[in-house]
């Protein structure tokens, strides 16, 4: 995590979302920066104060920037560390874990082995350390550990290596080291000097005695990995090199340009925030373009793996250096002359038949089964052709000349690695005229996906290219295009490809570009437009969108397969350079076509495909119901909090019924139906315009149940929608905002209102406004809500409290109790006796006004004004962490998942817990995380919080208004005595 300014404590202004509420990328980038800025500042603590020896504080400040960047990998790294200093096994194997299993780090097995050996798992701990010395050059540093997890693996003595290309170790005696199997040393002792060949070979192997080494046979291939990235900056190759596995190793750059070789160390230690990898090391290097002579520019490593973003072609060099320092998408003031891009294009010619295109690199088993599944249903005009490109796989290469040999495949060998689009190119050239299906080696095509992709061509004339749906296709995306969907397993994406081929036909939809995981391109339009332009995307990424812009121009359409669904995995061959890679060429792509990127977006924000993705979400959604044994539908809004604890719940218990289960949530445009289990994103309803089809498609899922917990932020229609449906509503209750437009009964000197007659109720809102969106007045709302509860099926309150509440309001109304919770909990933890030590009073959740939030910083200033030997732990978040933090008496742990809000609690090892709600909650959850983690709690006397403490005897509550300094000898006391 960079490094960056103390964040202001100044919140962005609030966000309503819902019905009517467009939230626009300028108030999710706002809150984003707010947040970040929130984590940023506790990791810089949590590092200060590790550098200065305070483990407890560092523990507190990176365990809080966890939470609050919980899928910043150098954040857990660091708390991960923290932990391990805390002796707090259990977590820092957890967190290690998460690291190992995402990034190539040796320190993150390192520290999982170490946490596992306290923990008296001695074997899961030799084995992670001997996985680290196998795939890893180890660090100096861990020696002493090295030593002690070999004495304790029964292998007599320990080997590692480096790409320095030297066997360190320690063996009992004589070592005979292999490579690949072949014995190249024998009777030797460690370190040995590797013979040259390593630098080929795969696997590293010592033994000694006939027995293995601990951390043998050592992948070297994995020692050998290599990332880094070369682009043009200020008149100067930029770039940089590492080996995440040997970290600590000086790389060199050997640059080609012509019949000139420089060779280049790479020392300077580049920022490690260009890769999220924690601990990154990159080293930097540059080369001024004017001491190279003209032509394309390789770089690679000293094992000949070329460096993201290389070969350079002059091409690239020009538009990259026009640019300069600046990542603003704009178009050179010079022409730049491209490659493959004719003035006066030819008229293309088209001829029977069809050529699949393969380029082929890594991965063995995607590779062939992307082939099985064109050869499987390959007609007799099909061709399948794969172009090798120089693949590192052995069984890869075995597998494409196995394929030849049975003349199932023609099979290109390029001599040496190209790339991507050189690799398509070389097949792209012997389409002479045939249509071409350009297929990525990680793309599945489904049965009679080839035939279906090719009638797309067929439809209209000057139909260029089409793409099929996918799961990882940018804007063909299916089901989420705003973020990455995971990889089906081919049963799901067989069965996906089902629901697009039963989907009616439709009119074309054409598309700003296609892509080329999987592309048809029309012969024809192969043929004018040219090749794929190798001098500029030489590696891939946005070579396919150069094409389609280049097509464009020439009266070509790209369109949309709709009735065809690919399995795509992604990003096999380019790793974690990819996002730098596409932003690089993203560059070039829109100088060389400006306003390509507002082409795209304009698309997005239309989106043409919207009614295809619904109709594929309705046809699962439709065919999951024949194997429910019911459905239940649920109206809610949807912002979280313990709402979303009970639909969560109330899902659960469905689902263990077998019942499909149904989640109505706003949008800002009608309801968004959550197909639970099927399609969640999709199923958008425009209200009240499409009230008829919602209506109707809700009739064929054939509800047994339908479930009012919340209509905030729906569209008024939706109170229609059990009428609608023929059925009665179950009303489950969660707050007062069938009486209360403020929601809460918090009047307006955020207190609790006392629940006043009508006339005090409409000056309360005239003060503060309503907090819903109807126009109604309290009158209004009163009378609206009376209605629909005394129609509903049933009316269900969680609290005795609640229950009354409600009858009291609503005179004879029968309200159902049903406790939202089992009621089971562990024992509560013995009182500390008074020793004089600090007292730590847990709060939790999600701290607002009613939440009691002034309770709170009352309590903290008078603590500090009283020096009280208290410490408030905010167990969640509030709306105004750096406030309560300034009065040094408040730690805040950051934003959690609800699954982990006992084990939050719990490592703060507080005395007492405390619900400081002002509002007299419905049920509150909060107090059951508080008991979940064996804290006893106190609250004010007031609503469901004060009947449960009574009633299970785990706590005590005070009235309502006690001064604060009173409370505060209350807390004192009752954290070192039972209560």
């Amino acid at each position: 995590m960079a490094e960056g300014r103390k964040p202001s404590t100044r919140r962005p202004p609030p966000v309503q979302s819902g019905y009517g509420h467009v939230v626009t990328a300028k108030d999710r980038a706002d809150w984003q920066r707010w947040h970040d800025a929130r984590a940023q500042d506790a990791y810089r603590r949590g590092t200060d104060a590790s550098n200065n020896g305070d483990a407890q504080a560092a523990l507190y400040w990176l365990g809080r920037a966890a939470r609050m960047a919980h899928h910043d990998p150098n954040v857990i790294f660091a708390y991960g560390m923290a932990l391990l200093s805390a002796s707090r096994w259990e977590e820092a194997v957890t967190r290690f874990a998460w690291i190992a299993k995402r990034f190539v780090m040796r320190k993150a097995l390192v520290g999982q082995a170490i946490a596992l050996s306290h923990l008296g798992r001695m074997d899961e701990a030799v084995g992670i350390f001997g996985r680290m010395l196998a795939h890893y050059a180890p660090a100096d540093e861990v020696l002493p550990w090295t030593r002690h997890f070999a004495a304790r693996s029964g292998c007599p003595g320990w080997c590692a290596t480096s790409n320095e290309g030297v066997m360190r170790g320690e063996a009992q005696g004589p070592v005979t080291i292999s490579l690949d199997g072949e014995i190249v040393a024998t009777d030797v002792a460690l370190p040995f000097v590797l013979p040259e060949r390593w630098m080929k070979a795969s696997l590293l192997s010592a033994e000694c005695g006939g027995k293995l080494l601990y951390g043998a046979p050592i992948d070297l291939t994995a020692i050998r990995h290599m990332q880094g990235f070369v682009s043009v900056r200020r008149h100067a190759l930029d770039g940089w090199i590492w080996y995440p596995a040997d970290p600590d190793f000086t790389p060199h750059v050997i640059v080609e340009a012509g019949d000139s070789h420089f060779d280049l160390t790479a020392s300077q230690l580049e920022q490690a925030t260009l890769l999220e990898k924690p601990l990154a090391r990159p080293r930097h290097f540059a080369l001024a373009l004017d001491t190279l002579p003209k032509g394309v520019v390789h770089l690679r490593d000293r094992y000949g793996q070329s460096l993201t973003g290389s070969p350079l072609a002059p091409a690239v060099m020009a538009l990259l250096d026009h640019a300069g320092t600046t990542l603003a998408f704009q178009a050179p003031e010079d022409e730049v002359v491209v490659a493959n891009r004719p003035r006066h294009p030819p008229m293309g010619r088209r001829v029977p038949g069809c050529l699949a295109v393969i380029p082929a690199y890594r991965d063995h088993d995607l590779t062939r089964r992307c082939i099985e599944a064109v050869l499987t249903d390959k007609s007799d005009d099909l061709e399948c052709l794969v172009v090798d490109d120089c693949s590192p796989e052995p069984a890869l290469r075995s597998m494409l000349a196995e394929f030849a040999a049975k003349g199932a495949i023609t099979l290109i060998i390029q001599e040496e690695n190209r790339g991507f689009t050189a690799s398509a190119n070389a097949g792209l050239a012997c389409a002479q005229g045939r249509d071409v299906i350009l297929l990525n080696s990680d793309a599945l095509l489904p049965k009679g996906g080839a035939a279906r992709l090719r009638a797309w061509l067929d439809r209209a004339d000057r139909v260029g290219t089409v793409t099929p749906f996918s799961n990882d296709a940018s804007i063909l995306s299916y089901p989420c295009v705003a973020r990455p969907n995971p990889v089906p397993d081919r049963r799901t994406a067989l069965s996906l490809d089902k629901v697009f081929a039963s989907l009616p036909k439709t009119a074309l939809i054409d598309l700003p570009t296609g892509n080329g995981f999987c592309m048809a391109i029309r012969g024809d339009c192969l043929e004018e437009t040219g090749l794929l332009n190798v001098d500029i995307f030489a590696q891939g990424y946005g070579e396919e969108n150069d094409f389609c812009c280049r097509a464009s121009a020439l009266g070509w359409r790209h369109v949309a397969a709709t009735d065809l669904f690919v399995r795509h995995v992604g990003s096999v061959s380019f790793g974690r350079t990819r996002s730098l890679l596409l932003e690089r060429n993203l560059r070039m792509l829109n100088m060389l076509h400006p306003g390509y990127d507002e082409q795209v977006a304009v698309f997005i924000a239309e989106d043409p495909l919207r009614l295809i993705r619904r109709n594929a979400g309705l046809v699962r959604m439709i065919a999951r119901r024949k194997s429910a044994t019911s459905c239940l539908i649920m109206v809610t809004h949807d912002s979280g909090g313990g709402v979303e604890r009970v639909i969560s719940h109330r899902r659960q218990q469905a689902e263990a019924r077998k019942e499909q289960v149904l989640i109505l949530r706003p949008h800002e445009r009608g309801c968004r139906i959550e197909d639970c289990g099927g399609d969640t994103v999709n199923l958008v309803f425009d209200l009240p315009q499409e009230w008829l089809d919602f209506v109707s498609i809700l009739r064929r899922m054939k509800a047994d149940r339908i479930e009012w917990h919340h209509l905030l932020g729906h569209a008024p229609v939706m109170h229609d929608l059990a009428g609608a449906l023929g059925m009665k509503w179950d009303v489950v209750l969660h707050d007062y905002i069938w009486f209360c437009p403020r929601i809460c009964l918090v009047g307006p000197n955020d207190h609790y209102c006392g629940e006043p007659a009508l006339a005090g109720c409409e000056a309360c809102v005239a003060q503060q406004g309503s907090l819903i969106d109807e126009r109604l007045s309290v009158a209004e709302l009163v009378a609206q809500s009376e209605q629909s509860l005394r129609q509903a099926n049933k009316v269900v309150a969680g609290s005795l409290d609640l229950q009354r509440r409600f009858r009291r309001h609503f005179a004879g109304l029968d309200v159902t109790l049903e406790p939202l919770e089992a009621g089971k909990y562990p024992p509560l933890k013995p009182a500390r006796a008074l020793d004089g030590g600090r007292r730590r009073i847990c709060v939790p959740g999600a701290i607002g006004r009613e939440k009691g939030y002034d309770i709170v910083l009352q309590l903290a200033e008078d603590a500090a004004k009283r020096n009280l030997p208290l410490d408030y732990i905010i167990a969640g978040y509030t709306i105004d962490d750096d406030r309560l933090m300034a009065t040094g008496h408040v730690q805040i742990s950051g934003e959690y998942r609800e699954d982990e809000a006992v084990s939050v609690i719990e490592s703060f090892d507080c005395d007492l817990g405390l619900i400081p709600s002002i509002w007299p909650e419905t049920w509150c959850f909060a107090l059951s995380n508080l008991w979940n983690a064996r804290l006893r709690a106190v609250s004010f006397d007031l609503g469901a919080q004060s009947e449960r403490i009574q009633r299970e005897g785990r706590g005590s509550v005070v009235p309502l208004g006690m001064p604060v300094s009173l409370l505060s000898n209350v807390l004192l006391h009752f954290s070192h005595q039972m209560i």
